[in-house]
């Protein structure tokens, strides 16, 4: 049974391969801090760098070598933590390398190229779908997780970058090549110039948007149930854990489902949580907002288990970041009072990003002071 008030995401392996922890000594450490649940990444189901680096350095690779991942998840469970596998879908530059012809098109008619380290590809993409569940049916039948976390699952952007001054008629929205295109026209009965993605966008825009919005969310809803139906084959009692976006209907005329594709309303009969990434300093809000989204993400996913993301420290402060008007640290003060309003909110729990920021700092007083704010949560 799931407990889902305090969770970690666990993206790197630097409790193993820095720390030099082993499995039960790290799972002490969670249970130590009241951690009830980890989202985390492992050598079956490895992550590529993101906004943190999860790869493996040269100077790790005999270290990891040695880790045993079924280990770390038995001793996970023997202390009543339930453990997450997590799979990014639409992310993935290495398969992405592979297969450029996958890349999407947005409504400028431009192919997608890397936002800084960002590169995505829509779940209409089946060979990246059976390359996914190629990787994740021998992970679940390896590790018999009690869920597996589905990262990056929606319609490709670098979301993080779509601050509230924003003009959402700037930004890339995809996809508006041929083959989609193609789909979406047999599947809607709406002609379009599949070979024109300019002209195809204004008339999606002028005539269209309903649909056109409503059959995207239906890719994701469709990519979601397959890899549902895969796993649920081979362990039936799996949970399903969504990477949610931390957008109101209303930011930006309704981007999370127009651009994104992201419904949790229609992904609630195929998803069991939604973990929302409510990364309060990176998008530019208070501390209040994370609690806020959400329990609108609750309400509309008809009461589905919702958790809140946190972050642990700043991020997204360099390079074409940089001048964006982020803040350029969270104190020990506002990480507390953003676990209030999450306990104050309808959500059913947190999640913290990331388990290493907590491991750098758990013999300081700003790490004590957190920790014991994350034990006493809602106990």
């Amino acid at each position: 049974m799931l407990d889902p008030r305090v969770g970690m995401k666990i993206y790197d392996n630097v409790w193993y391969t820095r720390f030099r922890l082993g499995p039960e000594e790290a799972a002490d450490i969670l249970a130590g801090m009241g951690v009830t649940y980890v989202m985390a990444q492992s050598r079956l189901l490895p992550m590529q760098d993101s906004a943190i680096e999860s790869e493996i350095t040269p100077e790790e690779a005999e270290r990891f070598a040695t880790l045993d991942d079924r280990a770390f998840r038995d001793a996970l469970r023997s202390r009543g933590i339930s453990y997450f596998a997590t799979l990014n879908i639409g992310f993935d530059p290495n398969f992405i390398a592979g297969h450029p012809d996958l890349l999407p098109t947005d409504q400028f008619g431009r192919v997608e190229g890397k936002t800084d380290w960002y590169i995505g590809l829509p779940p209409d993409r089946k060979p990246n779908i059976d390359h996914k569940l190629g990787m994740l049916e021998p992970a679940v039948g390896a590790l018999e997780p009690d869920g597996v976390h589905l990262g990056f699952i929606r319609w490709p952007g670098l979301w993080e970058i779509w601050l509230p001054d924003v003009d959402r008629a700037t930004m890339s929205d995809y996809c508006y090549g041929r083959e989609t295109l193609t789909r979406f026209s047999a599947d809607t009965g709406i002609d379009l110039p599949a070979d024109d993605a300019v002209a195809a966008a204004k008339i999606i825009a002028g005539k269209h948007r309903p649909a056109w919005r409503d059959w995207k969310c239906d890719m994701t809803v469709a990519a979601v149930s397959r890899i549902r139906d895969a796993i649920t084959a081979i362990k039936p009692d799996i949970k399903i854990a969504i990477n949610t976006l931390p957008f109101f209907l209303e930011d930006f005329d309704n981007a999370v489902e127009e651009v994104f594709a992201q419904s949790v309303t229609r992904l609630e009969p195929v998803s069991d949580v939604f973990e929302v990434m409510s990364y309060h300093q990176i998008l530019r809000r208070d501390a209040a907002w994370p609690g806020a989204i959400g329990s609108d993400i609750k309400r509309r996913a008809n009461g589905a288990t919702t958790v809140c993301t946190l972050q642990g420290s700043a991020l997204y402060l360099d390079g074409m970041h940089a001048g964006r008007g982020r803040a350029e640290e969270i104190t020990t003060d506002e990480f507390i009072r953003s676990v209030d309003g999450v306990e104050a909110s309808d959500a059913d729990g947190l999640c913290v990003f990331t388990f290493t920021d907590f491991l750098n700092m758990r013999e300081t007083e700003d790490g004590r002071r957190r920790i014991d704010r994350l034990k006493a949560f809602r106990r």
